[in-house]
């Protein structure tokens, strides 16, 4: 018999261990079961862990000395089991036998013993009374369930309001539809998807907010032949921005998974030249497959690095770059637990090789949008600035959204009433970065 718990602590190892997002992995570790009331209870676990993982770990490495020295399995397994006893209203003493038992199976008696004890001892921890006395960033870290790096820097960026950003960044993901104009109609979508959900309009014609929903938009029949796709408000505002227009050349440079080129593809009726960058032959086998499925037919792929792929003098040119994806905890926390300082620097120059390599590929009087999934001022407004030295900044109408960050840590930002950002708690989508660059 194969338990949730032992699945969810499979899960959790996967994503550990290979660094791949919650839905990645839940996909590996379920791809033989067809019960969907166990992928939807293995979702709702990985995802609500994940979230608490600082938390979670901070408890069982208070009552267990060696816990981040232990057996992956085992270790995630001692998660389940502090997250039902603490968070999920589990019985302490249901979360623990049901992992003892699992660790008994997996293991031996001796691993059982001692899972028995750690969860026994877990149980009794006050974490509160732990709380009430650390530092504000360490205390603040711990009840957001936010990494300290980043309690300390929105606290910069945002103030006080940064609490109420990681609040929204704990919620439940927002759903949002964006109708695939190359094989269905706006009214046709919005009238198919009102007898599974509730839907709000958007500032964006094509794009519906699913309030709430009797079955999941991604399961239903139309999503499957292609008809919508399941896609960021914010995310989907990036190509109205780009505005491209049929017959044109365009230029992605970091393209795959491939919603936004789809979305391009859309708006220019499958008419002109799509030219799909990425360095990943297996991400770009995945986009193909999803491109064919959505229509999409004036796309050229290109297995090359953003950085440096010369293509000649394009119309416009969309720079979304990897980033440290801030802004899109709601959707994938365990992105929260994986970045440090060293990785987020070459990020950052990663980005600007992209800015540069944009700027070299478009024609004169040319238009590249430069936009991230995150919430920092130095992967945004400061990329901005050095982007200025060659490009003109052009203005984005904030359709939605706020104008961006005038000041931080001292560095002024000259632009900032000509970009657009987004953010979980004022916008209740993924927290986006939008600026309009011109050749002149």
């Amino acid at each position: 018999m194969i338990y949730t718990q032992e699945l969810v602590a499979e899960v959790l190892k996967i994503i550990e261990e290979r660094k791949l997002s919650e839905k990645e992995a839940i996909k590996i570790c379920l791809n033989e079961i067809d019960d969907n009331s166990i992928w939807n209870s293995v979702h709702a676990y990985v995802f609500e862990i994940e979230k608490r993982l600082n938390l979670i770990d901070f408890i069982l490495s208070s009552v267990f000395r060696d816990f981040n020295r232990s057996n992956p399995l085992f270790k995630n397994l001692l998660r389940v089991g502090v997250y039902e006893m603490h968070f999920k209203g589990v019985h302490p003493a249901l979360a623990t036998d049901s992992i003892v038992r699992i660790v008994k199976e997996r293991f031996n008696l001796k691993f059982a013993s001692l899972a028995n004890a750690v969860l026994r001892k877990a149980e009794k921890f006050d974490y509160m009374g732990k709380l009430k006395k650390m530092s504000k960033i360490r205390r603040i870290s711990l009840e957001y369930w936010h990494p300290e790096w980043f309690v300390k820097y929105t606290l910069d960026l945002l103030g006080e309001d940064a609490l109420k950003l990681m609040e929204a960044n704990n919620e439940r993901q927002r759903i949002y539809v964006r109708v695939n104009e190359l094989k269905a109609s706006i009214e046709g979508v919005r009238r198919y998807l009102e007898k599974f959900a509730e839907l709000e309009e958007t500032p964006l014609e094509e794009v519906f907010k699913i309030v709430r929903y009797e079955r999941h938009p991604s399961v239903l029949e139309w999503h499957k032949e292609g008809k919508y796709v399941i896609q960021d408000l914010a995310s989907c505002y990036v190509a109205h921005v780009l505005n491209p227009q049929p017959d044109e050349i365009i230029l992605d440079l970091a393209s795959a998974p491939g919603l936004k080129a789809s979305h391009i593809a859309s708006m220019m009726e499958n008419r002109g030249i799509i030219i799909a960058v990425d360095n990943s032959a297996e991400r770009l086998e995945r986009m193909k497959a999803k491109m064919k499925q959505l229509g999409v037919k004036n796309i050229i792929y290109r297995l090359k690095d953003g950085c440096k792929i010369r293509v000649g003098d394009v119309d416009r040119v969309l720079i979304d770059p990897p980033c440290s994806s801030t802004g899109s905890f709601r959707n994938y926390p365990c992105i929260k637990w994986r970045f440090n300082e060293e990785l987020y620097y070459k990020t950052i120059k990663v980005q600007r090789k992209m800015l540069k390599n944009a700027f070299k590929n478009l024609k004169s009087g040319g238009i590249a949008v430069y936009s991230t999934c995150s919430i920092t001022f130095d992967e945004n407004e400061e990329n901005v600035m050095f982007a200025s030295e060659f490009f003109k900044v052009e203005e984005v109408k904030p359709l939605i959204g706020v104008r961006g960050i005038r000041n931080f840590r001292g560095k002024v930002f000259p632009f900032w009433d000509k970009v657009v950002r987004t953010f979980p708690h004022l916008h209740d989508c993924t927290g986006f970065f939008i600026s309009k660059l011109k050749r002149v």
